[in-house]
């Protein structure tokens, strides 16, 4: 039904973006929103490169086709954008770097907000704190702090954004030192789904807890002040690559370093692939110069390409390969208390299994096991529980036809229910050890990443701060 947008009773503050003679059916979201912001819009017609990239992802099966993608450059602009979504009920999602691998958590078939113009890089006079645009890649903000003597806790592999990766909680190469992202929080530029913009930290209890690890459920953050811890000039670090004839001892040796390493500076990933070009990947990192012993169990596995090196913490992050781009993909998570050598040879036989299978469907799948300490110390109140020091499993896949999504997403499922069945029977599985939100499907719900408690906690947070849903417009798992 057509109606004067004169006719209607709106909030003084969005009147005033909207002219009073024009209807809602006659002026699209778009066009709002383009002649009320300092920033730029691009709609698919665009000749530029802006619309493509504003969409892009890591995996192709996370981009949709938005009507426009909004280049904001300010607070005002965001807030401008969430009044008109609000008012016309308009689909929309906020991308920070693209790394998310849940179709409709950054992408859209609505209005794309794009934060990739919010890159500043503020560290304090004392060094204590940095303000960090969500704009940005964390390799961006590793290297506008080299040199400095001080980091951020952040991602560890080149790709994710600040905002995502900080807002599911952020596992970071510092998490034994610090814990997680999170963690390290002082405060969210927060913009409100009526539009309002705030800071958010320990005054704001609440929405301070909600923020850390809930999403994007409480509105739209712009920049992130986080603490800042210090950073030696030279670490140890660097990658190897194995045959998979080699995964049975890398996982003993991944076994024994969790049980015999109390070193906080030190941490590994394993990376085991099945598939067309099946092997194991080995990350390392020391924060400080020089291999330490506690890399020992590792020692005398011949490895086919090695990195390993002194380098600066941004040339180490940046080295650090990452498959999957372009592809269709997923991840899938479960979380345990510790590691079995049944368990491990379970997860490296999954991956050797599927592996052989995706070779029918141009697909890899890998799982990484990351054997971190007691990091759950650090924890601060936060909507991912994480003070019993989960230890996190990702799964990741990745396939070549849209028509196999249904296919792959169902048999990642499917193995992460196989060793959960493992997990409780070597005595490794914790009912209060969650999902880790940035590695679960979007099948998951509330329950299964935060708990109960968190989860009631989170719905009455959303309600108080959003209860005409606007932030349900913008996808997202469902609490």
């Amino acid at each position: 039904m057509k109606y004067l947008l004169s006719n209607i009773v709106l909030a003084s503050t969005t009147a005033a973006l909207i002219s009073g003679t024009e209807s809602f059916a006659t002026r699209s979201p778009c066009d709002q929103i383009a002649s009320n912001i300092s920033g730029q819009l691009y709609y698919p017609s665009d000749p530029s490169d802006h619309f493509s990239n504003g969409t892009e992802h890591f995996l192709s099966s996370s981009t949709e086709m938005p009507m426009c993608v909004v280049e904001v450059t300010s607070i005002q602009d965001v807030s401008h954008v969430l009044k008109i979504v609000r008012a016309t009920r308009t689909p929309f999602a906020v991308k920070s770097g693209g790394h998310a691998t849940n179709p409709g958590f950054s992408s859209t078939t609505g209005v794309l907000m794009s934060l990739s113009q919010l890159t500043q890089v503020n560290l304090s006079e004392d060094k204590s704190t940095v303000e960090i645009g969500l704009g940005n890649r964390w390799t961006d903000v590793y290297n506008a702090l080299d040199g400095s003597g001080v980091n951020a806790v952040g991602g560890r592999v080149p790709g994710p954004g600040t905002g995502g990766f900080t807002l599911g909680g952020g596992y970071s190469w510092l998490t034994n030192q610090f814990g997680l992202a999170c963690d390290t929080v002082i405060s969210f530029n927060l913009v409100l789904p009526n539009g309002t913009a705030t800071v958010v930290d320990w005054r704001t209890p609440d929405l301070f807890f909600a923020l850390k690890g809930g999403l994007n459920r409480f509105g739209v953050v712009t920049s992130i002040v986080y603490k800042t811890v210090p950073q030696p000039e030279t670490v140890y670090g660097g990658f190897q690559v194995f045959h998979s004839s080699a995964v049975p001892v890398l996982t003993e040796a991944i076994l024994n370093f969790k049980r015999t390493t109390t070193e906080s500076k030190a941490q590994v990933i394993l990376s085991i692939t099945g598939g067309p070009d099946s092997r194991a990947v080995l990350l390392s990192f020391y924060d400080g110069p020089g291999r330490p012993t506690v890399f020992d169990p590792f020692n005398n596995i011949s490895a086919l390409n090695s990195t390993l090196k002194d380098q600066t913490f941004a040339s180490f992050v940046s080295s650090i390969p990452t498959g999957g781009s372009g592809k269709r993909g997923a991840f899938a998570t479960l979380s345990t208390s510790g590691y079995t050598q049944k368990f491990l040879t379970a997860v490296a036989n999954e991956t050797a299994y599927y592996g052989w299978l995706g070779q029918n469907y141009s697909g890899e799948f890998s799982y990484e096991i990351q054997p971190f300490m007691d990091y759950g110390k650090h924890a601060t109140d936060s909507a991912y529980p994480h003070q019993n020091s989960p230890l996190p499993l990702n799964l990741g896949a990745t396939w070549k036809y849209e028509a196999d999504d249904t296919f792959w997403r169902g048999i990642m499922q499917q193995s992460i229910d196989y060793l959960t069945e493992v997990a409780k029977e070597e005595g490794i599985y914790n009912s209060e050890m969650y999902a880790y939100p940035n590695y679960a499907l979007g099948t998951y719900t509330g329950v299964q990443l935060y708990g109960l408690t968190n989860t009631a906690r989170l719905r009455d947070i959303q309600s108080q701060y959003d209860p005409s849903g606007v932030m349900l417009l913008a996808g997202g798992f469902s609490l």
